[in-house]
C-alpha cells in the first residue's frame, strides 16, 4: 500500500500472483477494488492489508 501525495490517502497496490495456484493470469472481480479473479484455477479473492510494523 503506497500513498498518493495529491490526496493523502493509501491506495491498493496490484496482486501479482494468485494465493492458490501461483498463476499470474489475473483480473480485477467485483465491485470492489480488491477483488481478483484468477484465469487459470478460477477461483476469485480478495487481498487486504491490515497493518505493518504492528508491535504489542
Amino acid at each position: 500500500m503506497t500513498t498518493d501525495p495529491g490526496t493523502g490517502r493509501a491506495r491498493q497496490l496490484p496482486v501479482f500472483h494468485c494465493p492458490y495456484c501461483g498463476d499470474e493470469e489475473l483480473t480485477p472481480h467485483g465491485e470492489s477494488s480488491d477483488g481478483w479473479r484468477c484465469g487459470a484455477c478460477l477461483r476469485a479473492f480478495s487481498v487486504r492489508l491490515i497493518a505493518t510494523g504492528v508491535q504489542e
